[in-house]
């Protein structure tokens, strides 16, 4: 029989016309005829119409004739890897490859390709007609052409912005020598691609090291590990029991067949295997092929990867190696990111300040922290940073250097990326000149020339604010008088080592010497808003303010209240001299009570009027009751009371007897109701506004007011009205005379009735001109009638058994009745009244009868 080529059976149908003609002008007839065994990709008419014109069509149809026959039929691998007629321009030693795959169809083309589907150039192209047999190989007819594919390095480079191997092309991409090397060996390779999740194992900053210049070595070595000389394609022979084959780093991978694709070092399965180009081939993988300890990284890298490459370097020039190469040594550094205009610290001084031996692993409240950096002017101490956080919630170191993020940690060494150099806290002068609220103390410092005083060297400085000078109010005015004691309390103030808030005790007092030679205890709370200074008996508690304020030599704290230490002896004359109370002591002296008062270890409570108060009152040495004067303003203790005079409500005595004083009430600011009672009668209240106070060494308070207290208020006390001192009585009795008076009318009344009646019975009887009677006074219940016994007679009436009262002489008018009998009277006016017998005298027109 005939023999029957592969061009022969192409041209029997009138679907490859136009191919026939293009094998026949790119001069491949002649290889199709001529070759063995081979497998023709055959584009039909209709494929070739659609390639633009300027398709290299020769190339294309090469690389579509394969040096191996393929029966779909008989593909024993679900993929595999063929070689095509074309040579690839960059290994021309080498046939490039074609990639085919088996796959099962679910459109069955012919009735007997049992369900199977090729696809090649991984999956550019489909066969639609399967395993058309020729004499010297086979035909699978292609519904599309297949691209020829480009260079390993092309590859890489065109997945550096997109798909699944973008990281691993980025670090690629930044090794072009690799390329070089590719394309002047002539040689194929093969890389195995980690895909980007494979990159999770490492954190950002780690990532980041790979891609920056600094990283150039590990990221060389990661990817030689990656880079093997020559290509391996599943199907090889070699693979079924496995085989070592060289990387570019010079470790030796070991490569074996599994079931779907190639094992690397006995741990990593290939995602996708064969992805072939002209130059070798690709392989997919889940992970690294080296595991993250392969790149030892270190602080030093951290530090990279976190673009503090001037901080890095410079640290590196004054060979830091050791510091920064070292995970286990415990430690914190502030590491200054690279910014535009970004100050860099450049002495060996200045880069000891951004290290702590002090390991921060999460930032959650403020701190003082030791740094490396020791100072002469710290005595040789370590100088300290501090981290603070706002209101928003962000940390600051230095007040000036905003943190970045959260602490990284690598081995026992945590980096806290900062935006730009910590800067040395500035001098004293500086330092306590940000402190707006401590005007007065900045003011004593600079006149007494403390900025520049060697006792701030290597101190701590409690430094009073404002409030707290006015709260000592007398006691400031004296202290500010004088610039000896004024210095003799600041040096108690100060420390001569320094005391950071990190050092401050809840549970125990810790004990220091202070520049004045004392020694002083203080302990705090656990928050941290107050402390207590233990001065010898003295003991104060004085709220904080801002703290650990930093300066080249030390530590400066605020304090809202001032301890005054026992060395500084404070008298109440003292206290009334700051105050220029003059006429005020000269009076107490007039009547000699200056000696006891004002005495160096009184405990008065002396309420003193200001000198134009005086004058205003007209007090004087020849003020009447001037002693009683005076004492109403000395007040003296009964007991212990909790707070000063003006918290009230304790009640004081003065020097006057059985009148004692209180705060009633605080009216506004300064002003206050002064209540003053004596016993047991009612009391005065009078208001006073205090223009200054303070207290003695002693306990004796000084309140400086704006008026006298009037001694009138006594006066009103001593000589009190009778219906005041009998209030309730007077109430009684103003009832009782109301009801006493409606009586009395009542009785008048009935005089007067029966007066007129009883007159005009004694006209008819006749009368005689006077009569003189002896009589007793006998009340009734009633109240209304007496009896009377005529001519001295001790006659009485049986019905006078119920008389009350005792015989009274008494002077009336009969108006009628009998003698010894009950009868109504009227007065005649004023007599003697201890006579048993009067005279009752006739009136005109009147004759008296009994």
């Amino acid at each position: 029989m005939a023999s029957v080529s592969i061009v022969d059976l192409l041209s029997s149908s009138p679907d490859f016309t136009l191919l026939v003609r293009v094998l026949q002008r790119t001069g491949l007839i002649p290889v199709l005829n001529m070759a063995r065994n081979v497998t023709f990709f055959a584009p039909s008419d209709e494929v070739l119409k659609k390639l633009p014109t300027d398709s290299d069509i020769s190339t294309l149809l090469q690389y579509l004739i394969i040096t191996d026959p393929i029966v779909s039929s008989n593909m024993t691998e679900e993929e595999a890897v063929y070689f095509s007629y074309l040579r690839a321009p960059v290994a021309p030693d080498v046939p490039l490859p074609l990639k085919v795959q088996r796959l099962l169809s679910s459109d069955q083309v012919t009735a007997d390709d049992a369900g199977i589907q090729l696809v090649i150039g991984s999956g550019a192209a489909k066969v639609v007609r399967h395993d058309w047999v020729a004499d010297n190989g086979i035909i699978q007819v292609v519904d599309a052409m297949v691209p020829i594919p480009g260079t390993l390095c092309e590859a890489v480079a065109g997945s550096a912005n997109k798909g699944d191997i973008r990281l691993f092309s980025q670090l690629f991409g930044k090794h072009p020598m690799i390329c070089f090397l590719l394309r002047y060996a002539q040689d194929t390779a093969t890389l195995l691609v980690p895909v980007d999740s494979a990159f999770d194992v490492l954190n950002d900053v780690e990532l980041s090291y790979l891609m920056v210049n600094a990283g150039h070595d590990d990221r060389l070595r990661f990817l030689g590990s990656h880079f093997l000389y020559s290509s391996v394609y599943r199907q090889n022979d070699t693979l079924g029991l496995g085989t070592n084959v060289p990387s570019m780093s010079g470790a030796m991978v070991n490569i074996k067949k599994s079931e779907h694709g190639i094992i690397f070092n006995g741990q990593v399965d290939t995602i996708e295997s064969d992805v072939v180009f002209q130059n070798g081939v690709i392989h997919t993988l889940p992970s690294f092929l080296t595991p993250w300890s392969y790149f030892e990284f270190s602080p030093r890298k951290y530090l990279y990867g976190l673009n503090a490459t001037r901080f890095t370097d410079e640290l590196l020039f004054h060979k830091y190696e050791s510091v920064l190469d070292d995970t286990n040594r415990v430690q914190t550094i502030f590491a200054p990111v690279d910014g535009e205009g970004a100050d860099m610290p450049v002495s060996a001084k200045t880069l000891e300040y951004h290290f702590t031996d002090v390991l921060i692993d999460s930032l959650d409240d403020s701190m003082v922290l030791p740094t490396r950096l020791s100072l002469p002017s710290l005595r040789g101490r370590h100088q300290h940073v501090l981290l603070t956080v706002d209101e928003n919630g962000e940390f600051w170191i230095g007040g000036k250097s905003k943190v970045l993020r959260a602490p990284l940690l690598i081995g026992n060494t945590a980096i806290i990326p900062i935006d730009r150099a910590l800067d040395l806290p500035p001098s004293l002068h500086y330092a306590a000149g940000s402190i707006f609220d401590a005007r007065t103390t900045l003011q004593i410092f600079e006149s007494l020339g403390l900025f520049d005083d060697d006792i701030v060297t290597g101190s701590t400085i409690f430094f009073p604010d404002d409030s707290a000078w006015e709260k000592l109010g007398s006691v400031a005015k004296f202290i500010l008088g004088s610039s000896e004691v004024v210095k003799k309390l600041l040096c108690n103030l100060i420390f001569t080592e320094p005391v950071y808030s990190s050092d401050f005790s809840s549970a125990n007092s810790s004990e220091y010497e202070t520049a004045a030679g004392t020694r002083v205890s203080i302990k705090t709370d656990d928050s941290k808003t107050w402390i207590e200074f233990n001065m010898g008996n003295v003991e104060t508690v004085a709220p904080l303010g801002s703290i650990d304020i930093l300066y080249d030599g030390g530590v400066v704290h605020t304090i809202s209240s001032i301890p005054i230490p026992e060395s500084i002896n404070i008298t109440p004359r003292q206290l009334l001299d700051a105050e220029h109370i003059t006429s005020f002591v000269e009076l107490l002296e007039s009547v000699s009570l200056a000696e006891d008062v004002i005495a160096d270890h009184s405990q008065y409570i002396i309420l003193a009027p200001t000198n134009s108060a005086l004058a205003v009152s007209n007090v004087t040495t020849t003020t009447v009751d001037l002693a009683t004067q005076m004492g109403l303003h000395i007040l003296s203790r009964r007991s212990t009371p909790s707070g000063s005079f003006l918290s009230g409500p304790s009640v004081y005595d003065t020097l006057v007897s059985d009148v004692h004083v209180s705060i009633l009430s605080e009216l506004s600011d300064n002003m206050y109701e002064l209540r003053i009672v004596k016993h047991p009668r009612i009391e005065s209240n009078q208001p006073i506004r205090v223009l200054s106070s303070g207290v003695s060494t002693s306990g004796a308070e000084i309140y400086v007011i704006d008026r006298v207290l009037p001694v009138s208020a006594l006066t009103a006390i001593d000589d009190p009205r009778w219906w005041q001192a009998h209030g309730v009585l007077v109430g009684l009795g103003a009832s009782g005379g109301i009801l006493g008076m409606v009586l009395i009318g009542l009785f008048w009344l009935l005089i007067i009735y029966r007066g007129g009646k009883n007159w005009r019975h004694r006209q008819t009887l006749g009368g005689k001109d006077k009569s003189f009677v002896r009589f007793r006074r006998s009340f009734s219940g009633s109240g209304q009638s007496i009896i009377i016994n005529a001519n001295g007679s001790d006659e009485e009436d049986d019905d006078d058994d119920d008389a009350i009262g005792e015989d009274t002489p008494f002077l009336g008018r009969a108006a009628s009745g009998r003698l010894g009998s009950r009868v109504n009277v009227e007065e005649f006016g004023d007599v003697d009244e201890d006579a048993e017998e009067v005279e009752l005298p006739s009136r005109s027109n009147e004759h008296s009868s009994v």
